[in-house]
């Protein structure tokens, strides 16, 4: 794994699609999209959004963790990443986020968009990691120097 990999975060909106409060209505929308999509799923589907928190997700990766963060601090959230053909061929990313607890359910009904068209997601990939609390600041665990 590669440096960068190690210290990637997405800035990610927790919110929720209105009705019930269940898991299922839950969504994490990277920040980056969260307007677009908040507009699509109000105007479009007539869905009103509930915006809970904004934070970011971090891959799962012991050397993230300092000390003071808990597993309450820590929403379990599964990346996927995927390329469909766009224009020409040329591959256009995807990528979504799914809390762990309905991921199975979520990228079966994600993929049957793509089940009737001529677009196949290809390279699907997923990364365990978590959607961490905004008051909660995790650090990089710092080596200690040998010769201290």
């Amino acid at each position: 794994m590669t440096h960068a990999m190690a210290l990637e975060h997405v800035p990610i909106v927790r919110c929720r699609l209105d009705g019930s409060i269940a898991e299922g209505t839950r969504r994490y929308i990277p920040l980056s999209e969260f307007g677009l999509w908040q507009t699509l799923m109000e105007n479009r589907h007539r869905r009103h959004v509930t915006v809970e928190e904004v934070s970011v997700w971090l891959p799962e990766e012991a050397a993230w963790w300092s000390s003071g963060v808990t597993a309450d601090d820590l929403e379990p959230v599964i990346r996927v990443r995927f390329e469909i053909p766009g224009p020409a061929g040329a591959p256009v990313p995807v990528e979504r986020f799914f809390p762990a607890e309905t991921y199975t359910l979520a990228l079966k009904s994600l993929l049957t968009h793509y089940e009737s068209g001529s677009v196949r997601p290809r390279r699907i990939r997923s990364t365990s990691g978590y959607f961490v609390r905004a008051d909660v600041k995790p650090e990089p665990k710092h080596q200690q120097s040998a010769s201290a």
